[in-house]
């Protein structure tokens, strides 16, 4: 081992015993919110969006929660941590273009839209608006099918943790942490489930400033951060990586086709996101003020984290520790953030950026785990057979949540994916080429017909599926070519065929055009 670098910190039981006390609290107080929520539901309506009086601050942090994944809180500093400055366009850089315009575009649309069609998921949403019961089913299984996949990487980022500050098999903190968000949703359904996203939102949101800051100021700021990579390999300063692969994922990182296709990627993605738009359909409706603080309580959340705790931390963990993570499996990069946090923190810092890390991926897991869910009950079951009574539905929702949470888990203990933000990217690619487009564009465009979402829906699926064997089991095109053919088709066949096809005749659908927000 080259002695220059630090070594890998020993694990120690004061460190496994804080972050255990840590996680602990974390999880003992979103049980608490789960159990208060419990008073604010009573019928299956409310368990799937509350009373629909969410204010700015609970709806912003509980989006900044559902956007700031174990993606942006752990993965996107393994991006960084292995390739350098160029990673910086894909880890951070241009994240903020997603979620700020997220509410702009959809926040209003999607609950004035949803509230008039008395809708209670972005599926039965989609099937008013486009007067489809076919489509809402579809729309359904997709989300179902992308979800599960973008749900292995929270698990996979907690496990990581897990295992980098106790040693102890990650299988036991995965447990946990899904039991515990099991209960909480079980308890709460939409409101306790937003509640315990933005205290988790708020708490993450403040401990990525405080870590991103710490760590930045400690290493002497980026240009001695910048002396040091140029000591230990210069293209590691390189804003393109033309040395690395231009097919497969690295695209990203060595050619302009890859830096292009980032602020693409996180506009489209961030908007489209259901996980996202769910968290506007229990919002209240916002007047200006509100609407405005709702702005900045997702922006001061998302971003010192994003564009410090995430991306720069991983430039950071480099000059520190070499390249020796690659060595640690299956880990590897994505152990960069917390052993970043040990080394500069101590216990302390580490303890928190644990219960951080917990709070992304827990809140993320449980906001697309609620969708999940409530695609199968709502968007399939009562759907077809409307009959079904309350009581039985919410049964069904509470096997279904703990189906959906062991699932991911499952995959993760068994085989988890190597590098994390790549993974997650790819499921990320084909929500946002999609539901840019069937969600969020067809509150805008009153001429978007089901055959144009259905088609679109469809492509997406499969070119999603074909551009993860040819990305990374071929290695024959790089993922950001990827990212212009999926959004490419979708946008053509999202336009083209709505425009060749009937759109729906209902009054209340075109006044809902007519109308301001």
């Amino acid at each position: 081992m080259n002695t220059k670098y630090l070594p890998i910190p020993d694990i120690t039981l004061s460190m496994a015993i804080a972050s255990s006390i840590g996680i602990a609290i974390l999880l003992g107080v979103s049980i608490l919110l789960g159990i208060l929520g419990k008073k604010q539901w009573k019928s299956f309506d409310e368990y799937l969006v509350g009373r629909r009086d969410m204010g700015p601050f609970i709806t912003g942090c509980a989006l900044a929660a559902s956007y700031l994944s174990g993606w942006a809180f752990c993965g996107s500093t393994g991006i960084t941590y292995s390739v350098g400055f160029s990673g910086m366009w894909f880890a951070g850089m241009w994240s903020l273009i997603g979620i700020i315009p997220c509410i702009w575009v959809a926040s209003a649309k999607t609950r004035s839209f949803a509230v008039k069609l008395n809708a209670t998921t972005i599926p039965e949403l989609m099937g008013r608006r486009y007067e489809s019961k076919m489509l809402q089913t579809v729309i359904s299984i997709c989300m179902l099918f992308f979800l599960f996949i973008y749900s292995v990487g929270q698990l996979k980022a907690a496990g990581g943790v897990w295992y980098a500050v106790t040693g102890f098999p990650p299988v036991i903190c995965l447990l946990l942490g899904v039991f515990i968000a099991w209960i909480y949703m079980v308890l709460g359904g939409y409101v306790g489930t937003n509640w315990s996203m933005a205290f988790q939102g708020a708490f993450l949101g403040v401990v990525g400033a405080i870590f991103g800051i710490w760590a930045l100021i400690s290493s002497g700021g980026f240009q001695e951060i910048s002396m040091k990579l140029w000591e230990q390999d210069p293209k590691l300063l390189q804003l393109i990586r033309p040395d690395l692969p231009k097919v497969g994922p690295t695209e990203f990182f060595s050619s302009w086709i890859g830096i292009l296709a980032c602020p693409v990627i996180f506009f489209t993605m961030a908007i489209g996101f259901p996980h996202n738009l769910g968290r506007f359909l229990g919002m209240k409706k916002m007047n200006k003020k509100e609407y405005w603080l709702l702005v900045f309580i997702v922006w001061f959340i998302t971003g010192i984290p994003v564009m410090l705790a995430s991306s720069t931390n991983g430039l950071i963990t480099r000059t520190l520790f070499g390249p020796q993570l690659f060595k640690i499996e299956p880990w590897k990069a994505d152990l960069a953030a917390p052993l970043l946090s040990y080394s500069i923190g101590g216990i302390p810092l580490q303890t928190l950026y644990v219960m951080g890390l917990f709070a992304a991926t827990l809140s993320t897991l449980a906001g697309m785990v609620m969708i999940m869910s409530a695609n199968v009950t709502r968007d399939i079951i009562t759907l077809w057979w409307p009959s079904t009574k309350d009581r039985t539905l919410i049964r069904i929702s509470y096997f279904l949540i703990a189906l959906f949470l062991f699932l991911p888990f499952y995959w993760t203990w068994k085989r988890p994916p190597e590098l994390l933000s790549m993974f997650m990217g790819l499921a990320a690619m084909g929500l946002g080429a999609i539901f840019f487009f069937v969600t969020a564009m067809s509150f805008y465009w009153k001429k978007a017909t089901k055959w144009g979402a259905f088609w679109t829906v469809l492509y997406g699926t499969i070119a999603t599926l074909a551009g993860g064997y040819f990305v990374f089991t071929k290695k024959v095109i790089g993922m950001a070519t990827m990212e212009f053919i999926l959004l490419g088709g979708c946008l053509i066949l999202f336009f083209g065929v709505s425009l060749f096809t009937k759109p729906p005749s209902n009054e209340l659908i075109k006044k809902l055009f007519e109308e301001k927000d």
